[in-house]
């Protein structure tokens, strides 16, 4: 078979294992990545199908776009009304967890290196940076599996919103490591005037580019191509902004969070008109993301190979990060009346994902010495800590109280907002009553009588789809 039909042979199946493995999860709570993984595992170390030099090669082609859209993905789900308003106990649980995780990792690693398991130049510098990669758990991982489990909503909003900040703070931490680490600069007053420049370039140039987003998207509201140009901006964003020094990931983060939140910004900046992503816009990026999430989690897989020391240590950092979870839940939850069964299910909800593993990527690309093996060590760890997570929700679940469905005032998600500007508004409630009553022609309800000397009930603003 020549190596054209193979690798089409490879993507279809690769696609086809993605669906199935969605098909699996409803059924049995079993995330698809842990089939993708797999796959991955079975087509590199086991039967050499695909080389692990030549993924090395166009690693870091894959993970720039890999990194993108899930800077994206992360930063538009992030509510600034949830984080108003839900963030105090999300966001202490999330900034204990990361440091107790982080600083855990980081020490161990350096452990490591004292007994010749990491290569000779291994720094704290080095253990900060594979600690800030491992130290928050994945969204992309963690949301898709607390709506298919049908977690009590009051656990399933707190982790939800604390994986979307310590997304956040994973590239944050992570890339001023390795950008102190690339450009040397280890004194004080040096190190904290590169990353204000840094930082300052990135959030200057996100917002900026958000805006302009925005703008753009509202004019081709109705056009077929809102996605492609969105996605053309944010990866010429993210060449300009690095090749200007700043934080290509912060400004992509921070465009991701205007566009994500443009209703709540337009209703705070008192616009006639609000704007909010398109229903065609959301569901192309949904698509797209899966096509990344089913690439990326079989190229982990292939990337996991010898030194089988190196894969031995990541195991042994996932099952040191469950570890860490226990006091960072114990004290993140104080006060809140938890159970234990609760407790540890909260506990094993820290899988390490996507944003991990292009994390993982970044410090050879960017030029950081003696960093060249320090994905195999990621990509181990992100699969125990997945493993481990399956296995520790399907425990913990079975303990959990039966909770009675009831509607949340929560904030949107994207898919929410597009599902709402799909559907026809009421002018009033009366209205909302009658379409609810149309669909049972045979009772038509008599419309209730205003009282005399009340204005009628104003009509709501209406918002433009991106």
């Amino acid at each position: 078979m020549d190596s054209v039909a193979l690798f089409l042979l490879l993507v279809a199946a690769i696609f086809l294992i993605g669906v199935i493995g969605e098909l699996i999860f409803e059924r049995t709570g079993v995330p698809d990545v842990v089939w993708l993984l797999g796959v991955g595992i079975l087509l590199g170390p086991v039967f050499h199908v695909v080389d692990r030099e030549t993924l090395g090669d166009v690693a870091p082609y894959f993970g720039a776009i890999t990194l993108v859209i899930v800077l994206f993905d992360g930063g538009s789900e992030l509510r600034v009304g949830d984080a108003s308003r839900a963030a105090p106990r999300a966001t202490f649980l999330g900034l204990v967890s990361f440091v107790i995780s982080s600083g855990a990792v980081a020490l161990i690693s350096m452990l490591a290196a004292a007994v010749g398991w990491l290569p000779e130049g291994w720094s704290w510098l080095h253990g900060v940076t594979l600690g800030a990669i491992l130290g928050g758990s994945s969204s992309i991982v963690i949301m898709p599996a607390i709506r298919q489990l049908k977690l009590p909503s009051s656990l399933s909003n707190l982790v939800s919103l604390e994986s979307a900040l310590t997304d956040v703070l994973c590239v944050v931490v992570a890339v001023a490591s390795i950008h102190i680490a690339v450009t040397g600069a280890t004194e004080l007053t040096a190190t904290i005037s590169t990353l204000l420049r840094a930082f300052g370039i990135g959030l200057g140039g996100g917002l900026a580019v958000g805006l302009l987003a925005l703008l753009a998207l509202k004019r081709l509201r109705q056009s077929v191509h809102a996605y492609p140009l969105l996605l053309g901006m944010l990866l010429i964003t993210y060449v300009a902004l690095d090749a200007l020094g700043g934080s290509a990931a912060l400004g992509i983060l921070v465009v991701a969070v205007l566009v994500g939140n443009a209703s709540e910004l337009s209703d705070a900046l008192g616009l006639v008109r609000s704007a909010r992503l398109g229903q065609d816009v959301v569901y192309t990026h949904d698509q797209l993301t899966f096509f990344v999430k089913s690439f990326f989690f079989t190229f982990m897989g292939a990337m996991l190979g010898p030194p089988w020391g190196l894969v031995a240590l990541g195991v042994g950092l996932g099952v040191l990060l469950v570890a860490a979870r226990i006091p960072a839940v114990l004290i993140g939850m104080l006060g809140t009346g938890l159970g234990r069964t609760e407790k540890g299910l909260l506990t094993v909800l820290l899988p390490r994902g996507m944003a991990a593993g292009v994390l993982a990527i970044l410090p050879a690309q960017q030029g950081m010495t003696a960093s060249d093996d320090m994905p195999v060590v990621v990509f181990a760890a992100v699969l125990t800590t997945i493993l481990l997570f399956t296995v520790g929700v399907s425990v913990f679940r079975r303990q959990l109280p039966s909770e009675p469905e009831e509607t949340t005032a929560a904030e949107p998600s994207m898919e929410d907002a597009a599902e709402k500007d799909a559907m026809p508004l009421a002018s009033s409630p009366a209205d909302a009553e009658s379409a609810e009553s149309s669909e049972s022609p045979a009772i038509v309800p008599e419309p209730p009588e205003e009282p005399p000397g009340e204005d009628p009930a104003p009509l709501p603003r209406t918002d433009d789809t991106l």
